[in-house]
């Protein structure tokens, strides 16, 4: 029988929904972050968010070299994590990694817009895309794409609202190319090609 392509038409042969709660602490926690980004201080942000970087990967290596540990953070937090998390570093620690590389690298706004980008287009992806029958790409739906690029041009437009951000179309073009980002197939973490590809095109773009 012929191998199954990446880009696969049709309904069936989908993966399980992804729990609607852990989207939700996803969005939740993730989102923490860049609305944080917004009122505390450089020094402080920077130095709590290396401490929040430093911890976590420093849990994830403690508890790969000793099994006791590791099951007690699967007892409390295997909810959360998905399959592939158990041995491997999770996407929390992954994203506190990429918010301090971007709050380093970026100026604020573009920061602020990237891990926003993250923390809603990434769930509203997943949530959409795994519920929509039609063609996969690399596994996963353009429908769920459509839908990361939706939500953060509507988080864009929250922040030119708020007066968070002084309008650019370079926002709205880094919020796709953060869509293209989780669609693509890249052997790094989501939580880390997402923001980071998004704050480099808005760079490029000149905001």
């Amino acid at each position: 029988m012929m191998a199954a392509s990446r880009f696969d038409i049709g309904a069936g042969n989908h993966a399980a929904p992804p729990p609607v709660w852990r989207r939700l602490f996803h969005l939740a926690a993730g989102s923490a972050i860049p609305v944080a980004g917004i009122f505390l201080p450089d020094p402080f942000l920077v130095l709590a968010l290396a401490a929040l970087a430093a911890g976590g990967l420093g849990l994830d290596l403690a508890r790969f070299r000793m099994d006791g540990l590791n099951r007690i953070f699967l007892r409390w937090l295997a909810p959360l994590l998905k399959s592939g998390e158990r041995s491997r570093v999770t996407g929390a620690t992954y994203m506190a990694i990429a918010a301090l590389v971007v709050f380093l690298v970026f100026d604020r706004p573009v920061a602020v817009a990237a891990l926003l980008f993250l923390s809603m287009g990434d769930p509203a992806a997943a949530l959409v895309g795994s519920r929509v029958p039609g063609p996969r790409i690399f596994g996963k739906s353009p429908v769920g794409t459509v839908a990361f690029i939706a939500v953060s041009w509507v988080a864009v437009a929250a922040l030119v609202s708020a007066g968070v951000i002084d309008y650019h179309w370079g926002f709205l073009a880094g919020a796709a190319i953060a869509g293209l980002a989780e669609l693509a197939p890249l052997p790094v973490d989501d939580n880390i090609t997402v923001p980071i590809s998004a704050g480099a095109a808005m760079y490029f773009f000149g905001v």
